[in-house]
C-alpha cells in the first residue's frame, strides 16, 4: 500500500508580485485597522521598513513597529511583541524580512488571540482561534513562510527548533516586491536561495509528493537554476531578483502540503545547537542527503537535474540522478558556500545529539528513504 492513499491540496493565501508591488499594501487592511510592523533592526537600519512605514503613512494607516524579531527566534521575542502589539491596540500584523520576522509575527498573533504563552501551541492543531490579519513581505529567497502554515520556535535550552502548524496561522496575503530585496547581500541571498532549493527538492522527492505539489516543486528548481547566481551576483538584477521570490513561495506551497525530509529535519537541530543560518545548513547538508536518498527516487533526481540545467542526454536514469547531486554541489561552489558544516562551527563531538534530535521530526518519517539513527549519525559524518 502506498504512503497515502489521497492527495490533498490548500491554498488560501492571495499573492502579489512585481516591482514596487508594496504600493498594494493598502488594499489588504480594514479602514480600521491598526498595524504592528514585525521586522527586525537590521532592516530598519538598511531603510527597508521606513518604505513600509511610508506607505502606511500615504494611506493614513495607524501602525506601531516591532523591531526586535531575531534569528532563530526564541519565546522572548514573541512575548516582547506581543506586549507591544496589545500596548498599542493593533490588530493586524504586518511581516516584514526573512523566515524569523514571518514566523514571529505568526507567533504574536497566536498569543494575541488565544491567550497563554507560545509554547503551549507547539506541534499540530493546538491554535484554536484565528490569527489578526497578516500580509507577509518576505525579503529573502528563503522560508516560502508568506504561503505556509508554519512557524517555528527556538527553545535555547533544550536547543530545539519546535513548529506551530496550523491552518489559523497562514497569512492572508503575501507581497513579493523585488525593489526591497534586489540589494540583498551575497551571502544571505546564496543561503536563503539554497533553502528554498532545498524546499522544492524535499518536497518534490519525499513520501507525500503528489501530481500538484511536483509542479509547484519542479517550477520552483527550474527557476532557482536559471536565477540564483544572476539574483546574488549584483544589486541591480530585478527580474532574477523576483523569480527566485516566486521560487521561493512556490516551493513554501508545495511544501506546505508535503512537509520535507531529512535535510530539514538535520538542520533544525544543527541551527539550534550551534547558531548556524538555516539556509546555510541546509545548503550543505543537501548534496549530502541527496546522495542518500538517491536509489529510492532515480527518476525523480534525474528531473532534478534536467530542471537544474544539466545536460543528461545519453545518460541512464543512475547517471542523470547523480547528476542532480553534482549540480547541486556546483551551485553551492559558485555561490561561496562551504562544502562542509565543520567549516561553520559544526563539532564532531555533537553529532550524536544532533541525531538524536534529528531523528524526533516528522519529517524523518516522509524522507523517501527509511532512515535510523546510525544512518543520520553516518550523513552528519560525511558533512563535518
Amino acid at each position: 500500500m502506498p504512503f497515502q492513499i489521497h492527495c490533498d491540496f490548500r491554498h488560501t493565501t492571495h499573492v502579489v508580485h512585481g516591482a514596487n508591488s508594496i504600493t498594494r499594501l493598502p488594499q489588504f487592511f480594514s479602514d480600521k485597522a491598526k498595524v504592528l510592523i514585525v521586522t527586525d533592526k537590521g532592516l530598519v537600519q538598511a531603510g527597508i521598513a521606513e518604505k513600509i512605514v511610508a506607505v502606511l503613512n500615504d494611506n493614513n494607516i495607524p501602525h506601531a513597529l516591532y523591531d526586535g524579531a531575531l534569528p532563530n527566534p526564541p519565546a522572548a521575542c514573541v512575548h516582547a511583541g506581543q506586549r507591544l502589539y496589545a500596548k498599542a491596540k493593533c490588530n493586524a500584523l504586518l511581516a516584514l524580512g526573512g523566515g524569523s520576522p514571518m514566523d514571529v509575527a505568526k507567533m504574536i498573533g497566536v498569543v494575541a488571540n488565544n491567550g497563554g504563552r507560545i509554547n503551549e501551541y507547539l506541534g499540530s492543531g493546538n491554535v484554536k482561534n484565528d490569527i489578526p490579519p497578516l500580509v507577509c513581505i518576505p525579503t529573502t529567497y528563503g522560508t516560502g513562510s508568506e504561503v505556509t502554515p508554519f512557524a517555528v520556535l527556538t527553545n535555547p535550552k533544550t536547543q530545539n527548533k519546535d513548529p506551530v502548524i496550523s491552518s489559523k496561522i497562514t497569512p492572508q496575503a503575501g507581497i513579493l516586491d523585488p525593489e526591497l530585496s534586489v540589494g540583498l547581500p551575497a551571502g544571505l541571498g546564496a543561503s536563503t536561495g539554497m533553502d528554498a532549493l532545498t524546499h522544492a527538492i524535499e518536497s518534490y522527492t519525499n513520501l507525500l509528493a503528489g501530481p500538484i505539489t511536483d509542479g509547484l516543486a519542479l517550477q520552483a528548481i527550474q527557476l532557482i537554476g536559471e536565477n540564483l547566481r544572476l539574483a546574488v551576483a549584483n544589486d541591480y538584477e530585478l527580474a532574477a531578483t523576483e523569480n527566485m521570490l516566486v521560487a521561493s513561495m512556490l516551493a513554501g506551497m508545495a511544501f506546505t502540503q508535503t512537509r520535507l525530509g531529512n535535510v530539514h529535519a538535520m538542520s533544525h537541530p544543527v541551527g539550534a545547537q550551534f547558531g548556524v543560518h538555516h539556509g546555510l545548513a541546509n545548503a550543505i547538508l543537501l548534496p549530502y542527503v541527496m546522495e542518500f536518498n538517491l536509489n529510492a527516487r532515480l527518476d525523480k533526481f534525474a528531473n532534478v537535474a534536467n530542471a537544474l540545467g544539466a545536460n543528461t542526454d545519453g545518460l541512464d536514469e543512475r547517471e542523470a540522478a547523480q547528476l542532480a547531486v553534482d549540480s547541486v554541489c556546483e551551485l553551492n561552489q559558485d555561490l561561496a558556500i562551504p562544502t562542509k558544516l565543520g567549516e561553520v562551527g559544526v563539532k564532531k563531538s555533537g553529532i550524536r545529539a544532533l541525531a538524536k534530535a534529528t531523528m524526533q521530526s516528522g519529517n524523518v518519517t516522509v524522507n523517501p528513504r527509511k532512515t535510523s539513527q546510525l544512518d543520520i549519525e553516518t550523513i552528519f559524518k560525511k558533512a563535518i
